[in-house]
């Protein structure tokens, strides 16, 4: 009878400990699986939050930028604020600076996994990959892509931007490269997917073959850099941008394929308001 007595014990012991562990995770959103690794559920678990959301945003409409801030009971607000991005590259302004590291890639290959969020196509990337970007590791989580590009030079839209989107596994601050693409030579990396891009909502393509995104990467990688924002919502004021100035081709088919999927999901250039962008001496 003591015997059963304590194994009883025991067992009812391992429950309450399970029971604790299980709730700790459950609390602490940052030990949740970030699941598609989307800008607004980095944004949210930065913030301490559930990375889930049942907030929507669109890029015309009733829920297009210019009303982001109001939407989602006042938790964007900061898509009103000063530090936002993208922005238009004025290179004249532009500030050369002698401090300013190279960015140093450490990427591994990855196996394929493709998600339509909604908003963007997203190239979730496999951990272990990462960027020295002044001297901050910042793990690489994703890369995503908007038509036409967010970041303008001198005023110069081009067709599409990708954007590497690395976070500091510390401060869970992030880092963005953009690339820029424009018509030309079809993309190599690219075109083996074209065919299982997701057309919808939600729709995802996964394989077990493996790429490289490195070699998605232009040959100079001489870059201008400012802090900024994410250019989704929330719009959080959490990243520093590094834009690279060698755009990269892919052909007209390839960009109006994005474009057919994605639309026009670029937000509008904001105001500078007082930052200096850099580039290395």
């Amino acid at each position: 009878m003591k015997t059963n007595f304590l194994k009883l014990s025991v067992l009812a012991t391992l429950l309450v400990i399970t029971s604790c562990s299980v709730q700790e995770v459950e609390t602490n959103p940052q030990e949740i699986d970030l699941g598609d690794k989307s800008e607004q559920a980095l944004a949210n678990v930065f913030n301490g939050k559930s990375p889930e959301s049942d907030c929507n945003f669109e890029y015309e409409g009733k829920e297009g930028p210019e009303f982001w801030s109001s939407l989602c009971s006042g938790e964007w607000e900061d898509c009103a604020g000063n530090v936002q991005s993208p922005i238009d590259i004025i290179t004249s302004s532009v500030v050369e600076d002698g401090g300013i590291n190279n960015i140093n890639i450490n990427y591994e290959e990855s196996q394929v996994s493709i998600i339509n969020n909604g908003h963007t196509i997203q190239f979730n990337y496999d951990g272990g990959s990462s960027a020295d970007l002044n001297n901050i590791d910042y793990d690489l989580l994703q890369f995503h892509f908007h038509t036409g590009s967010e970041h303008t030079i001198d005023g110069k839209r081009y067709p599409m931007e990708m954007h590497l989107v690395h976070q500091d596994p510390v401060t869970k601050l992030l880092a963005v490269i953009g690339i820029f693409f424009e018509e030309g030579e079809e993309q190599e990396v690219l075109k083996e997917y074209m065919g299982k891009l997701p057309k919808y909502k939600g729709d995802s393509y996964s394989s077990k073959s493996t790429f490289k995104v490195e070699e998605l990467l232009p040959d100079d990688m001489e870059f201008y850099t400012y802090s900024g924002s994410l250019t989704t919502p929330a719009c959080s004021e959490i990243v520093t941008w590094y834009v690279v100035k060698e755009p990269i081709t892919a052909s007209v088919k390839q960009l109006a394929n994005f474009e057919e999927i994605m639309h026009e999901n670029y937000r509008p250039t904001q105001e500078l308001n007082g930052r200096i962008i850099r580039t290395k001496d």
